[in-house]
């Protein structure tokens, strides 16, 4: 006889973000985009919180399996919050730039969510992939460790048969950005920013070294910085 895994709880949380991943979030079907492996009859959504919801909220009634927190906690009340979230969820991801790097928001000296809060997973990107945000969720389900691709954006670069931006003389972190966007902005001509953060033993100083045949030093550092704290 087949086993049967009963639906895991799932709430999602907004704090200050950009939006776009609020956006993939809010617009998900979340039985359809991936059919074969339906996070719709894994999960049971039951809450979904924007930041502009949580005004006088001090508490959470329930604990939840899992819970997805995008965006960046500025200020007290959401650092506070962040905190209370954690306490109430036996797994926490974040996705999303402003969660995982900070975003333009780091640039306010305020700490990023991992330095408040235990993080057990993250999904980066900017924004976040729903398919690979699919696949994150299942995995958490069937109790597996969701796996991050180890590959730069470069690789998957040359696999779509892109011409090499700094060949060319233009500025690109595609070399030390972690893949997984299939080099999304590549495809189109235009330059990787390193929103999905470094890959493993990625070499920024020898990165740096090529920039700087390309562009002034303080143009590579607001360039590594454009999503929060890619040089850490």
């Amino acid at each position: 006889m087949m086993e049967i895994h009963p639906k895991k709880s799932l709430a999602i949380f907004s704090l200050t973000s950009c939006g776009d991943c609020f956006g993939v979030l809010k617009n998900v079907d979340w039985g359809r985009f991936s059919p074969e492996r339906s996070v719709l009859t894994k999960l049971e959504l039951q809450n979904f919180y924007d930041i502009d919801d949580l005004r006088g909220k001090n508490k959470i009634e329930k604990k939840y399996d899992i819970v997805i927190i995008e965006g960046h906690p500025r200020g007290k009340r959401q650092t506070d919050f962040a905190k209370l979230i954690r306490r109430q969820a036996k797994i926490v991801v974040a996705i999303g730039a402003c969660a995982h790097q900070g975003g333009v928001y780091a640039k306010t000296n305020e700490p990023i969510l991992k330095k408040i809060i235990r993080v057990d997973h993250t999904v980066p990107g900017c924004p976040v992939d729903r398919n690979e945000l699919s696949r994150f969720l299942m995995d958490l389900f069937w109790g597996k460790v969701p796996r991050l691709p180890d590959l730069s954006v470069c690789f998957e670069c040359r696999q779509n048969e892109n011409d090499c931006l700094l060949k060319k003389g233009k500025l690109c972190l595609g070399p030390i950005t972690r893949g997984g966007c299939d080099s999304i902005c590549n495809n189109y001509g235009e330059a990787c920013l390193g929103c999905r953060g470094l890959k493993p033993d990625a070499n920024v100083e020898k990165m740096t070294e090529i920039l700087k045949s390309i562009t002034p030093e303080q143009d590579i550092e607001k360039m590594m910085t454009i999503f929060g704290t890619l040089k850490e």
